[in-house]
């Protein structure tokens, strides 16, 4: 065949063949026949007669006089659907991966610095406990830190994850007077839409993290949300600026006040209230009382208590002074402190629409800021979706190209490759139609379903026009020709397009990420699949009839010559060559046989040696970075490493530009003082490729600062891996009852493991609190102190 199987019509039977209902002059030819497998070779109508018709026949046949009576109606269906493909390209979704919603609720408490013992008895074990009604959860896992609860809620992959996220806000709801009322909570479901699609750095020579935190929160914040599809921008980094009140102790003591009568004067004051509603004058008025304080002045000038008739102000105890809300942790991006703003989509959002707007937006920024304001986009997610896709879109065109060259030369006849061609775009449009009803995007798991079935849905209208010019050389007229095509081919044609569509349908049913990408790509092909087969039965002979005209030389009655009067020269050819090799085959079976036992031994064999992956090898041009210093380092300590790291990223000359988190995480999660990540934006066409360059910073960092761990995972596979809880390729699990003996054997593991091939980084996930403090107060004594 020229692509695939192919089906031709053979030697002529010994009477006449009529299609019922319809008149008929004499047919040379005669179109009834032996029907063979749809999956390749030859059909070759053999020697039925009229009374040897089985059921199948007079279904094709009523089938071809359907065709035949409802063409024009057939055309506007095909057509149809391709404008509503066309329609639907330009409206579809575009996302790197499949929309799914990941069977992981994760909820994220902030306690502010909670000793690790009371946050696990007062925050992580009652939260636990109350969740755990929730129907689905297959587990529980949680990480408690000093002042902060991570824990990550596990379902089925059959549960309804947004009703699961109301069930589980509702019970933590229910445990809330039970809880610290300082804790914060952040409760999401995971989507591929919580990770930044996004993000850009702000940056400046003159200005403090304060200042910068200022004009992201009340400037540039407020911009991007308006622009639709933006769900979220996060702000990390920076300091929100606020007031310190430094009491005097001598001062407080020689008025004798306690530091609560401080504290709950300041409170007491700032807050605005409504009152209630006053009617006056023919309306009605809503009073407020209002003592928010705006000013330094305002805040010394507050009376904290009268003695002895006298008002005490706040600036009698105490000074105020301007200052930044505590936060440990340090953003920095190209070696400058920063504050970095991280664009989230909505989770049925187009990517490439909303980075356009949002860089749009951000053009129109620039040019309002002052001129020490520098923002830099660290990360666009959008650009390897574009290059994605364009590659995709790409192949698909080529293979269009391809396709419609190999008719032309193969067939020598513009007609019949129009008609054969045609089925490629309509297909590919028509699956499109089925992806909107689906729901689905435009991923590179669907673009790549479309790409593959060029090829495959061509097939069967290549068949259905090459046994309707074999019709046309026998004598038939164009409507006879397509008539008998669609008689002799719809079983087989039927049976060869199933036969790829039961290849993919169990990974429909597979379950787990697995699933997800798979799914996609199933039912992207299996559509282009069943639309190409319903356009050569139902489309392709309407064409057929319209555009190909009557022989008008003599009829051919040899068939071997009807069959090659539709096949160019180079067809022709390669048939002879063809015949000849398969004469040569079968006559010498016993090394043939031998010779596919030998291609079936060696491709085992290279098949064990293939290394394994969920995805496969992409340079997307930037890379995470994770590191973690030991356990206790001080902000200060781990910030100086990281300088020198900066240091080795700037003399790379591949990088573009980078942002760095500390006591941060670019995921969804806790993170200590002395862990964190960089987000690295490498440069286009750069010379290295992206394995290079971070092999060379990998070797760098271990000589010149061996005290950090570090790793560099790809940022699709880290983002694949923290939504489904699975940020290694491998995990070690190690239990037991004494927390020395499994600290101890996960050392040994951990020295052992470099000596396993192909092994690059290892962490050690044991997380050791750092040091504390402890004041223990004597009872007696204080109780002597008052």
């Amino acid at each position: 065949g020229l692509v695939g199987g192919r089906a031709e019509a053979g030697a002529p039977a010994r009477g006449p063949h009529r299609l019922p209902g319809r008149r008929q002059g004499p047919d040379p030819q005669g179109s009834s026949g032996r029907r063979a497998c749809g999956c390749g070779g030859r059909i070759r109508p053999g020697g039925w007669d009229q009374g040897s018709h089985s059921g199948a026949s007079v279904v094709t046949g009523r089938l071809a006089e359907f065709v035949e009576a409802h063409g024009r109606a057939l055309v506007l269906i095909a057509v149809s659907f391709a404008i509503a493909g066309l329609i639907f390209t330009f409206r579809l979704p575009v996302a790197i991966f499949p929309q799914t919603d990941f069977p992981r609720i994760v909820i994220l408490v902030d306690n502010g610095i909670a000793p690790v013992d009371m946050q696990m008895i007062k925050v992580t074990r009652p939260i636990e406990e109350a969740i755990r009604m929730v129907p689905g959860i297959t587990n529980v896992r949680s990480t408690t830190s000093r002042g902060s609860t991570e824990i990550s809620v596990f379902f089925r992959w059959d549960v309804d994850i947004l009703h699961a996220l109301h069930l589980v806000q509702g019970r933590i709801a229910q445990i809330m007077p039970n809880l610290p009322p300082e804790s914060r909570f952040y409760i999401n479901r995971l989507t591929f839409s919580v990770f930044p699609m996004l993000g850009f750095s702000i940056t400046s020579p003159k200005r403090g993290p304060a200042e910068l935190w200022e004009l992201a929160y009340y400037n540039l914040v407020p911009r991007l949300y308006r622009l639709p599809g933006v769900a979220e921008v996060r702000i990390v980094g920076g300091r929100q600026p606020e007031y310190h009140v430094l009491v005097d102790p001598e001062r407080i003591n020689a008025y004798r006040l306690p530091l609560t009568k401080v504290v709950d004067a300041i409170r007491n004051s700032n807050l605005i209230a409504a009152a209630g509603m006053v009617q006056e004058n023919y309306h009605l008025y809503l009073t407020t009382v209002t003592g928010l304080i705006r000013e330094r002045q305002q805040l010394e000038d507050l009376v904290v208590d009268v003695a002895g008739g006298t008002p005490v102000y706040l600036k009698n105890l105490a000074r105020v002074v301007p200052g930044e809300r505590p936060v440990y942790n340090i953003v920095t991006a190209n070696g400058r402190p920063a504050v970095l703003v991280n664009v989230l989509q909505q989770p049925d959002g187009n990517a490439l629409q909303i980075a356009d707007a949002v860089n749009r937006e951000l053009r129109a920024i620039r040019s309002t800021l002052p001129p020490d304001i520098e923002l830099a986009t660290f990360y666009d997610q959008s650009i390897l979706v574009r290059d994605s896709i364009h590659g995709v879109r790409d192949a698909i065109i080529i293979g269009l190209l391809l396709s419609v060259g190999v008719l032309v030369g193969f067939l020598k006849n513009w007609r019949t490759t129009v008609v054969a061609a045609l089925v490629i775009p309509i297909a590919v449009l028509t699956a499109v139609v089925f992806m909107k009803l689906f729901k689905m995007s435009f991923n590179l798991m669907t673009l790549g379903g479309l790409a593959a079935s060029i090829g495959v849905v061509i097939d069967d209208a290549i068949v259905m026009v090459e046994n309707i010019v074999v019709h046309l050389s026998l004598g038939q007229s164009p409507r006879q020709a397509a008539g008998s095509a669609i008689t002799e081919l719809t079983p087989a044609l039927i049976g060869s397009t199933l036969t790829p569509i039961v290849v993919f349908v169990p990974l429909v049913f597979l379950g787990g990420i697995t699933a997800v990408f798979f799914r996609a790509l199933a039912l992207t092909l299996v559509t282009a699949l069943l639309a190409s087969l319903f356009l050569a039965i139902f489309f392709t002979p309407v064409l057929a009839r319209w555009f190909m005209p009557r022989r008008t030389t003599v009829a051919e009655t040899d068939m071997e010559r009807a069959e090659q009067a539709g096949e160019g020269r180079i067809l022709r050819w390669l048939t002879a060559r063809y015949e000849d090799a398969l004469h040569w085959v079968l006559a010498h079976t016993g090394v043939i046989l031998l010779a596919v036992v030998g291609i079936l031994a060696v491709s085992l064999w290279m098949y064990s040696r293939l290394g394994s992956g969920f995805l496969p090898e992409m340079d997307e041009g930037a890379f995470v970075l994770d590191y973690i210093m030991p356990a206790g380092t001080s902000l200060e300590e781990t910030d100086r490493v990281l300088r020198h790291i900066e240091q080795f990223l700037r003399e790379t000359p591949e990088v573009e530009s980078y942002s760095r988190r500390t006591g941060a995480r670019l995921a969804l999660a806790i993170a200590e003082p002395n862990t964190g990540d960089f987000l690295v934006k490498l440069k286009r066409g750069r010379r290295r490729s992206l394995e290079e360059v971070t092999d060379e910073l990998r070797a760098k960092i271990n000589q010149a600062e061996p005290v950090i761990e570090v790793e560099f995972p790809h940022i699709l596979e880290d983002l694949i891996g923290d939504l489904a809880w699975s940020p290694k390729p491998i995990e070690i699990k190690i239990f037991h009852d004494d927390e020395r003996v499994y600290k101890a054997v996960a050392r040994r593991i951990e020295q052992w493991l470099p000596k396993v091939r192909g092994v690059v980084d290892i962490v050690n996930q044991t997380i050791v609190i750092g040091p504390a403090v402890n004041f223990r107060v004597d009872l007696q004594k204080a109780q002597r102190a008052g």
